[in-house]
């Protein structure tokens, strides 16, 4: 299957690839290219993907890759580090550690449960650098700054802020709408919060971890309101229903029903019914993978998508 994308250019020397429809696995990235060397941010789910990106890359600079950042732990933004071999990558320690776990498993975890998915060429290659809280690279005059926003959509969760570009690499901080927030293994409230200060950066272009690129602050605020949507219905079917995955088909998804990945009601509702309990932010739910072998029936008793 041959890759749908765009390769758009969203500033000066800025760019970003992006695959529609933003579904599952279908990640975006970026690059900044400097005179005498470029940034990428983040790698692809497949080698068929990122050999793509990086053509694309090479129509536009011929300067080498010097750094590789990698907005978080989910493996659709890293899978293919291993295709830039000269690029010195970079993520939240956080991230390192689930890449170290995934390189000691040897195993693809989504294989059986996405099987219509090409994952050729998928390989844990744990990062060279890890950050703490923030870290600044200077390209010429620009500053990037990658900051880590505590727990949101996962645990490991940083952004590229290009200021005087006023560009944002959100990493999947932002799903543009329609493509549906994933907060299973992140933390609701700290996700919501995230998308309020990213809203609050001094920037006008917002590349989407998944969808398309966000020239306002309106899909921010979107996603936002899922997000607090969520929450709510939680907090109301909580109640009654003591199981989320039942309380996800009493959910009237309203608006958000015509969103993509709309099964992920059910692993937002598990992660939201575990804050309300009062578990930990974050905190490791113990029938994970139940979670996401009832969000693949919802998707298809729901949407007839496999």
């Amino acid at each position: 299957m041959e890759v749908q994308y765009k390769f758009e250019r969203i500033s000066d020397n800025v760019y970003a690839f992006i695959q529609p429809n933003g579904d599952w696995f279908l990640s975006n990235t970026g690059v900044i290219i400097g005179k005498n060397y470029a940034i990428v941010v983040d790698s692809l789910t497949n080698e068929k993907m990122t050999k793509q990106f990086i053509s694309e890359i090479r129509k536009v600079t011929d300067k080498p890759i010097k750094y590789l950042i990698n907005t978080h732990e989910h493996e659709d933004h890293l899978w293919t580090n291993h295709l830039f071999p000269n690029a010195i990558t970079i993520c939240h320690k956080n991230c390192r550690e689930k890449v170290v776990e995934g390189m000691k498993r040897g195993s693809n975890p989504y294989e059986k449960l996405f099987s219509t998915i090409d994952f050729s060429g998928y390989k844990y290659t744990p990062q060279e650098v890890v950050i703490d809280d923030e870290m600044r690279i200077f390209i010429d005059d620009d500053e990037v700054r990658i900051a880590y926003v505590g727990y949101a959509h996962t645990i490991s969760d940083i952004y590229v802020y290009v200021p005087n570009k006023k560009v944002v690499f959100t990493g999947d901080l932002l799903f543009s709408p329609p493509c549906t927030p994933f907060a299973l293994m992140g933390y609701i409230q700290g996700y919501i919060n995230t998308l309020e200060n990213l809203a609050n950066l001094n920037a006008e272009v917002y590349v989407p971890g998944h969808g398309e690129v966000s020239y306002d602050r309106k899909t921010l605020y979107e996603s936002r309101d899922y997000l607090i949507f969520v929450r709510d219905e939680a907090r109301k079917l909580m109640k009654n229903i003591d199981d989320p995955i039942r309380a996800a088909y009493e959910v009237n998804l309203g608006k958000y029903e015509e969103w993509i990945s709309k099964e992920r009601i059910i692993g937002n509702l598990a992660r939201a019914y575990s804050e309300l309990k009062g578990n930990p932010p974050a905190s490791k739910l113990e029938n994970i993978d139940k979670i996401l072998i009832e969000m693949v029936k919802y998707r298809e008793k729901k949407s007839g998508i496999k």
